[in-house]
């Protein structure tokens, strides 16, 4: 099933070059029957969302390498002396600023699986082309992939797998989207709003995810029969 073409897929992500551009085309093509997406209506939010997501399938790990300033402007709440703009950085800011292992174990450290007293907070930080992140998350993908291809790596493995692969970090941003949110129905009843909120917690820079997603209908509107 052709869902997408490299070249529509430039179109939508015009960071692309031609050649990756066709090998991540194909993986759509390969991967999305999988989960049960198999019809352009279906598709169009999930490639919206996960083109946003990914900054054009540039990103497969979270950096977490942050200047003071930038800090307080992310997590005001957390590392801003002032609740709203002009955010000032706090004793937290200059403490974890360009610290990614230390900033990753503060901000994720003893939840949702990620063990205490251990580096589970930066090695479980967001992968994939939609992060998942958290060590319970990734253990729940690693089950399914593993009876999915009758497996046995390990969450370490999966982890790794997600973070260095196209196959694996698109693979892993389909399973978050239709298995672990269950947002497949959603899609196909074009329900946009709702969709992104799963995806991302809220609305926050929603302007960027719909400039995505009228390309997508661009390109798509030229294949409807």
């Amino acid at each position: 099933m052709i869902l997408i073409t490299g070249q529509e897929l430039r179109e939508i992500a015009p960071k692309l070059k031609a050649t990756r551009a066709a090998e991540i085309a194909a993986l759509h093509n390969k991967i999305a029957p999988t989960y049960g997406i198999d019809t352009l209506d279906e598709f169009e939010e999930f490639l919206a969302n996960v083109t946003q997501e990914s900054g054009e399938y540039e990103h497969k790990s979270e950096d977490l390498y942050y200047r003071p300033e930038r800090l307080a402007e992310i997590w005001p709440s957390t590392f801003s002396e002032t609740k709203r703009r002009p955010y000032i950085p706090n004793d937290n800011a200059r403490k974890y600023a360009r610290n990614p292992v230390a900033l990753g174990n503060f901000k994720y450290g003893g939840k949702y699986g990620n063990r205490p007293g251990t580096n589970d907070g930066y090695d479980y930080r967001g992968a994939g082309f939609i992060g998942l992140t958290f060590r319970s998350t990734f253990e729940a993908y690693q089950k399914y992939l593993n009876k999915k291809n009758g497996t046995t790596a390990t969450v370490e493995q999966v982890t790794a797998m997600v973070r260095t692969t196209d196959l694996y970090a698109l693979d892993s941003a389909y399973w978050f989207f239709s298995v672990l949110k269950g947002l497949n129905d959603e899609a196909e009843r074009d329900e946009w709003r709702k969709i992104v909120k799963a995806i991302n917690g809220g609305f926050i820079g929603i302007e960027d995810r719909e400039k995505y997603l009228a390309r997508v209908k661009k390109v798509f509107a030229r294949k409807q029969p």
